[in-house]
């Protein structure tokens, strides 16, 4: 039974750490947390994991996002609830972001949206990582009015930009 319980145990822990990071908050028009890594696009990048993630790293700097965290170790890099009203990494939020319509237009246009943006780097090998990307938000009216704030669903527009920027800065060979 005790060897039983020591491989059973043993599982856990090899599947706990392969999991990578786990980011789990709460957005605003959303019933309960968002596991932001679980949503994550995924995108090949020709580079070793340290590489890849200094490029992430920069790229959101490059975008205009201060990242909230930012840990090498884990390999993640992003900012949590950001609060933005028209545009996001130097474009409209509708672009990367459906917050539904209303008799304005698109709220994601007229209404505060809290943004989450996250990138994580999983090495896969000594010349190759796995980078995902996810973009997640909430959006209230600032029109006054009560009503409940709306959550907000991926375009997936941005987690492709984000990829081909962090590409583009691995070729260029950018600092």
């Amino acid at each position: 039974m005790r060897r039983v319980l020591i491989l059973a145990s043993l599982i856990l822990v090899e599947s706990a750490q392969g999991q990578g990071s786990r980011v789990r908050i709460a957005v605003a028009g959303h019933n309960g947390p968002v596991s932001v890594d679980s949503i994550a696009a995924s995108f090949a990048v020709p580079a070793s994991r340290g590489a890849a993630f200094h490029a992430a790293a920069q790229a959101m700097l490059e975008f205009r996002i201060k990242p909230s965290t930012r840990d090498s170790i884990k390999g993640t890099v992003g900012m949590v609830n950001l609060a933005h009203r028209g545009t996001f990494a130097g474009s409209p939020i509708r672009r990367f972001l459906d917050c539904g319509m209303g008799i304005m237009g698109a709220n994601a246009d007229n209404w505060r949206v809290y943004i989450t943006a996250f990138a994580f780097v999983d090495g896969r090998d000594a010349t190759g990582s796995t980078l995902r990307v996810a973009i997640v938000g909430g959006a209230r009216d600032v029109g006054g009015s009560s009503t409940d704030a709306v959550a907000c669903a991926s375009t997936g527009a941005f987690e492709s930009m984000f990829a081909e920027r962090v590409k583009l800065r691995l070729a260029t060979g950018a600092p």
